[in-house]
């Protein structure tokens, strides 16, 4: 659920994973998100029912995205740069994978 602060409720509904509390603050962090995946909104979501999780994809990102999160948790206790989505999607709906087979 959404953190609330301060006794405030927040607008949004069925936001699990993020901590935006503003439309404003989500509607632009998806922006960023739809940008790195090369994907639209409906992509993940269906158009006029944005808190539905009948699509797959949205599910699956909501895991991405707290993968995401967890990362830059590591990745700040050892002093790295923050990783996104365009890290490894680099504006493709599936990352490429390497040409050398991993053993």
């Amino acid at each position: 659920m959404v953190a609330v602060a301060f006794g405030q409720k927040s607008d949004l509904k069925n936001v699990k994973v993020l901590p935006f509390k503003e439309k404003r603050e989500l509607v632009s962090y998806m922006k960023t998100i739809t940008k790195e995946l090369g994907v639209k909104c409906s992509f993940c979501h269906i158009p006029n029912d944005y808190t539905s999780d009948k699509k797959a994809n949205k599910i699956v990102a909501r895991e991405m995205i707290k993968m995401t999160q967890n990362a830059n948790s590591v990745m700040a206790n050892l002093n790295f740069k923050e990783v996104s989505c365009w890290t490894c999607h680099r504006g493709n709906k599936i990352p490429e994978r390497s040409p050398f087979k991993m053993s």
